[in-house]
């Protein structure tokens, strides 16, 4: 038998999934593993469809048993014969104890920061594929314009790429200060961080935080006063979710 994997706990109880339904409508139950327990619903399939009905079984799975305890989620997907868990909550035991120890009384908060003028500009630059082309220059015509500057095509190519790198580099920067400004805004409401920064995107910095639940409302507050500093920046929050970036094992 197969089952569906949603989330493994050390608190867990029959009464904590009670009612649901995940996957395919299938009714969810707990198996024991010595000192942890798995959240589970038999699958006669060999495969998972990524569609949206699946996936919002899974999400509602997880959150209403991270409603009523500390949990490790597992990835949309995730398969397992009973045997198999069972060997991979005995091997890891020690390791899955100490990451629910990390995340214990805590939830997953996300923000995701955009530049509104590159979010502008990114949308101008998405339009039809005939705009695009007016602005492409052929070989003759790059030719012409480094003609017209005084220099060789050689030499127009390297200021062009020179100009480039500056760019990049400056976007980089500009990121990266919006990451560090974002981290000490919310520095002692946060347990521990995971992220990302994409100088190049209009989603500029896109950060995970683990918050403990009697601090959510707070954390909320503290992002929306964070948004009211910069109006340059477009804030996009959600969760709480079950801790999806601070679940990892480690050794």
């Amino acid at each position: 038998m197969r089952f569906y994997v949603y989330c493994l706990s050390d608190e867990l109880k029959d009464e904590a999934v009670e009612g649901l339904k995940g996957v395919g409508g299938a009714l969810v139950r707990v198996i024991a593993f010595g000192r942890l327990a798995a959240v589970v619903s038999e699958l006669e399939d060999e495969s998972v469809a990524v569609v949206s009905e699946n996936l919002r079984a899974h999400n509602a799975v997880n959150a209403g048993v991270l409603a009523r305890s500390t949990t490790l989620p597992f990835r949309f997907g995730t398969l397992a014969t009973e045997s198999r868990l069972a060997e991979y909550v005995a091997a890891n035991e020690g390791s899955l104890v100490a990451a629910l120890g990390r995340v214990r009384g805590c939830v997953e908060m996300g923000v995701k920061i955009m530049e509104k003028a590159k979010g502008k500009r990114q949308k101008a630059e998405d339009g039809s594929e005939e705009a695009r082309s007016e602005v492409v220059l052929t070989d003759e015509a790059s030719g012409a314009e480094a003609g017209a500057s005084g220099v060789g095509r050689g030499t127009a190519f390297l200021l062009a790429k020179r100009r480039e790198v500056l760019g990049d580099e400056a976007e980089r920067r500009r990121a990266e200060e919006v990451a560090g400004w974002l981290a000490e805004g919310v520095s002692g409401l946060v347990r521990e961080s995971s992220v990302r920064v994409n100088p190049s995107d209009a989603l500029v910095v896109r950060a995970a935080h683990l918050v403990e639940r009697a601090r959510v409302e707070e954390y909320r507050g503290r992002v929306r006063s964070l948004g009211a500093e910069r109006v340059e920046l477009h804030f996009l929050t959600s969760g709480p979710w079950p801790p999806y970036s601070f679940g990892e094992l480690r050794g």
